[in-house]
């Protein structure tokens, strides 16, 4: 449909009261959730669209005048609504659009045309970063693992273990300082650390092959520590992650970790 077309080729609108029957019959559009009598107003635009309607019309699509879709969204099964702003209004919103777009251009220190390609640009920039504190993230909490490792590591019937509180690590680079550590213990390994950030639990455990064979499955031995810590969570047997909100729990479920390694490998 040449929306922007039709409007300007001036069609001139037809209404008609009828029948609600004979207005379907004649292929008259009904609007979704209105209820209307035996009588109903169809309002025709030849060749454009033919609707039920009870409002005031303008006398030919040329008064319409400008005419911006501004929201779509779906409303039921197969129906979207439309809102638009027509008239005098257009000039309103595309006023407003402008100021918009001189702000940003100013901001940004790009001319108009080039605003697109500046903000792809940053969204990348954006995403890079993101990355990069990602990683340095992960490396703090190695770090911090490794200098803290000779004091809390203890081996059971030949197994390295290490269970760790890590100081205000989040769940993304205390996975990643877990698996470090495990490569860096190596095989047989378990491998329970677990922190406290932003008033949030987080807990991982990784286990070498050699420890899964013993039959420490990472997943299910994550369980009953993350209960203590207000949460829940798991994983593969080699690795697992839980998250919790009760951070006074998180002392009582390394405890338990340690506990329980003992009972199985001591």
């Amino acid at each position: 449909m040449r929306l922007t077309g039709w409007i300007g080729d001036a069609v001139a609108l037809r209404t008609a009261s009828m029948g609600l029957q004979e207005a379907r019959a004649s292929g008259a559009v009904a609007m979704f959730g209105e209820k209307y009598g035996d009588v109903v107003r169809v309002v025709d635009v030849p060749g454009i669209s033919s609707e039920l309607c009870g409002g005031t019309h303008v006398e030919n699509t040329s008064e319409i005048g400008g005419f911006k879709i501004v929201a779509e969204a779906g409303i039921a099964a197969g129906v979207r609504r439309i809102e638009a702003v027509a008239g005098p209004g257009i000039y309103d919103l595309l006023a407003a659009r402008e100021n918009i777009v001189k702000a940003l251009s100013l901001s940004l220190k790009v001319q108009p045309e080039k605003l697109e390609a500046r903000v792809a640009s940053l969204s990348d920039e954006q995403r890079k970063l993101a990355g990069e504190v990602e990683r340095l993230k992960g490396a703090l909490a190695i770090a911090r693992c490794e200098a803290a490792a000779p004091a809390a590591q203890r081996v059971l019937s030949g197994v390295s273990c290490l269970v760790l509180e890590v100081p205000e690590v989040e769940a993304a680079a205390l996975g990643l300082a877990a698996q470090a550590m495990q490569e860096r213990l190596g095989d047989p390994c378990a491998v329970i650390l677990g922190s406290i950030a932003d008033d949030k639990v987080s807990l991982v455990a990784a286990f070498s092959p050699a420890v899964v064979k013993q039959g420490l499955a990472a997943g299910k031995f994550m369980g009953p520590l993350a209960k203590l810590c207000g949460g829940g969570g798991g994983g593969k047997p080699a690795f697992a992650q839980a998250g919790g909100r009760s951070p006074e729990g998180l002392s009582a479920a390394l405890a338990l970790a340690t506990e329980e390694l003992v009972r199985t490998l001591g």
